[in-house]
Parts: C-alpha cells; sequence; structure tokens
C-alpha cells in the first residue's frame, strides 16, 4: 500500500512550472524486508520533485470553445454505459463553473444511435453551428474497424475514410482493443475542426470543477503517461 503525501503546490494556475513535492511511504504489514526492499524503500522515501505541464487559466472574458472526444463501443453497452454515464454526469457539473462565454460540447463516436443517447439529449450527426451555441452532447457515428470487412465508406459527411489506411488497419489491427479510439480521431477530423481545444480521453474518468477554468498553456499538445504520470508510480 503506498501513500503519497503532496507537501507544496506551487504557483498553480500560473504562467511558470509547477513543482509539486511528493513524500512516498511504503507500509509493509509483516514488517520483513529484504535487503533489496529496504534499499527500494529508501529510495522511494525521498523527496521526489517533478516538473508538471504549464498550467493556464485565461481570462473568464475571453471567448473559448472546448470538446471531448470519446468513443463508445454500443456492442460492448453493458459493459461500458456506467462509465459514460459518470463522465457525462461529471460534464454538466463541471460546465456550472465554467464562464458564460465558453461552450464544452461532448462528442461521441458510436456504432449506434441508441437510447441511450436519446434519454441524455445528445443530438445525432449534428456539428457546431457557432460560438453561441448551447453546449451538447453529439454523437457520430461510426463503424468498428472489426465490422469493416470490405466495405470501408464513410458513415457521416464528416467522415473521411481512407480506404487503404481502413483495409490496413482491418487486415492487422482489427483485434486491437483501442485501434477504434485512435481511428476515431484520424477519420472525423471535421466533426471537431472549429474548436479551440480538444481532449481525447477514455470514459472511465470524471471531469473535476477546476477543469471548468483550464486550457494548456499557449497551445501546448499535452499527453498522458499513466500512473498518474509519475516516476513513483509507472515502476
Amino acid at each position: 500500500m503506498f501513500i503519497l503525501c503532496i507537501q507544496s503546490l506551487v504557483n498553480y494556475f500560473h504562467d511558470s512550472p509547477t513543482f509539486i513535492e511528493l513524500s512516498v511511504i511504503r507500509y509493509n504489514s509483516s514488517n520483513q524486508t529484504s535487503n533489496n526492499q529496504r534499499s527500494s524503500d529508501n529510495k522511494q522515501n525521498k523527496t521526489i520533485k517533478r516538473e508538471l505541464p504549464f498550467i493556464y487559466k485565461p481570462s473568464p472574458e475571453s471567448s473559448i470553445l472546448r470538446v471531448l472526444l470519446v468513443f463508445y463501443p454500443t456492442d460492448q453497452e453493458q459493459a461500458f454505459q456506467p462509465e459514460f454515464r459518470w463522465l457525462y454526469r461529471s460534464w454538466i457539473e463541471m460546465m456550472t463553473f465554467e464562464s458564460p462565454l465558453w461552450r464544452t460540447d461532448l462528442i461521441v463516436y458510436a456504432n449506434q444511435y441508441v437510447s441511450l443517447f436519446k434519454d441524455l439529449d445528445c443530438v445525432y450527426d449534428q456539428i457546431r453551428i457557432d460560438s453561441k451555441e448551447n453546449p451538447k452532447c453529439r454523437v457520430f457515428p461510426y463503424v468498428r474497424i472489426k465490422d469493416r470487412q470490405s466495405k470501408h465508406e464513410p458513415s457521416s459527411k464528416y467522415q473521411i475514410i481512407d480506404k487503404k489506411n481502413s483495409q490496413s488497419l482491418y487486415e492487422h489491427l482489427r483485434t486491437y482493443g483501442y485501434i477504434d479510439s485512435i481511428n476515431t480521431v484520424f477519420e472525423y477530423y471535421l466533426s471537431f475542426s472549429m474548436y479551440n481545444f480538444i481532449l481525447r480521453t477514455d470514459m472511465d474518468c470524471f471531469l473535476t470543477n477546476n477543469f471548468a477554468h483550464y486550457v494548456p498553456y499557449d497551445n501546448l499538445l499535452l499527453v498522458g503517461h499513466g500512473g498518474y504520470s509519475t516516476e513513483f508510480n509507472n515502476n
């Protein structure tokens, strides 16, 4: 069991690098550790400094368009519906803290326009009209790579399919579980080209209230490493 104690958070939401100090404590219930374990524990107990990506808080008077991109496999709805509902709920909650000039849409690429989307008032195959339109959940049709066989045609006027590339994906990557989460972004650029900031994410996460004020600093591309992005958790 690992306990991470955040000792200090410096310059949060400023135009300079943000550092946090993490004190790492390992608890061993048996109190019997080998020399190697003790050595490892000593290293882990040292304070670790990590430079985090720039975090920027723009003026609430600025007009900003943001969008969340997710892939929803309707043929696995029993497993993924709870995840989507919680993400959707956190999106609704987060927007109550947003500037009235900001708009954050939720775009979902899915095999079918199932009843779940209708119940949540998600519009179908509609891009954003302008910067003043209210935030919406938008569903776009997408045929999964594993289901394409010989059909490699767009499902929407906003989808662009390179047939040769699509055939190659079917031949070599149709069994890869995350190919559709990645490929939807590649083929559906026209569905999100009008936004200022884009977040491609999985559904098993939540948006916090702080996200209502957040955009990457200086238009940076930020990529998560998983494991909370610390060397300690990645090892």
